[in-house]
């Protein structure tokens, strides 16, 4: 997909959306939004995405579509109602699309399939660093929605081959202002971003993994991670790993330092990702006090 063509963003208000339309529309992309707020970038458009006649009416006339909006996590909604919107606004994009000829799709994933981020039942990775191979162990509603969407994605290929479908699986997601308050929390209490292996992805990241996506050639559904190199972590990745994740079965070699235990090699062969920005980038330790 070439600039100039006509895309539209769901849920382009949010935390990551906003750096999403950014990066299009510098790059010559016609983009309109799709969220229950008003964008300050773009038009919006309000729409309930689990209407399937609304997301025909978005979608018809455009491109390509990123699809960010959803529930974000399980924390403030009943476990239906995250996994029942999550999941039928994925279905309701793709079925759309699929209808009217857009064949490339971009969705975002989320590294919460893998079922570290809001686990019932504590266990540890198979082995590090993670890749696309490893199993979606998630127990909760919005890590079980992402892994729906997913085969959703894998589904609507098989109906036209033609299409373009690609997951990108997220990390924590950190926008510039994020960096201070969050590496000053997890210094004091390592135990605190755990929950996602501490990895994490700049917002300017996740723009950068979606233009991408919508320019890659490749067609049929795929998978990606998608996050920066290293931890929000100054103790090494292995310490933190063995301390509360312990009886990881296998590491990798030369895995070790303060490396991400999630393996983006998938996104750099095909998309030709490489993360931009890290945390040593926007903040320094003696800037936050540390």
């Amino acid at each position: 997909m070439t600039s100039g063509k006509k895309v539209v963003v769901t849920g382009g208000t949010g935390k990551a959306g906003r750096w999403v339309i950014a990066d299009l529309l510098e790059h010559g992309y016609q983009v309109t939004n799709v969220d229950l707020r008003p964008s300050d970038q773009v038009h919006t458009y309000q729409a309930d995405l689990c209407d399937l006649g609304q997301v025909f009416g978005m979608l018809e006339g455009k491109d390509a579509v990123v699809h960010l909006a959803a529930i974000p996590w399980p924390g403030e909604h009943a476990p239906e109602v995250v996994f029942r919107n999550n999941v039928m606004s994925t279905f309701n994009i793709l079925q759309a699309a699929c209808v009217l000829g857009i064949r490339k799709v971009v969705l975002a994933g989320s590294e919460s399939a893998l079922g570290f981020p809001f686990a019932f039942r504590p266990f540890s990775p198979l082995y590090l660093p993670i890749d696309e191979a490893h199993p979606l162990l998630a127990q909760d509603a919005y890590g079980l929605s992402k892994i729906v969407g997913e085969e959703l994605g894998r589904g609507f290929a098989r109906r036209e081959p033609a299409m373009s479908i690609m997951t990108l699986r997220f990390s924590y997601i950190q926008r510039p202002e994020d960096y201070a308050g969050e590496l000053r929390a997890a210094w004091a209490d390592p135990a605190r971003n755990g929950f996602n292996l501490w990895a994490y992805v700049d917002a300017r990241d996740v723009a950068q993994a979606c233009r991408l996506a919508l320019e890659s050639p490749q067609t049929g559904y795929d998978a990606f991670y998608i996050a920066a190199p290293d931890t929000l972590m100054r103790e090494p990745t292995l310490a933190l790993v063995n301390r509360y994740y312990p009886g990881v079965a296998r590491v990798a070699e030369g895995f070790g330092g303060r490396m991400s235990p999630l393996d983006c090699r998938h996104a750099q062969e095909v998309l030709g990702f490489a993360a931009k920005y890290t945390w040593e980038q926007v903040v320094r330790p003696e800037d936050i006090g540390a």
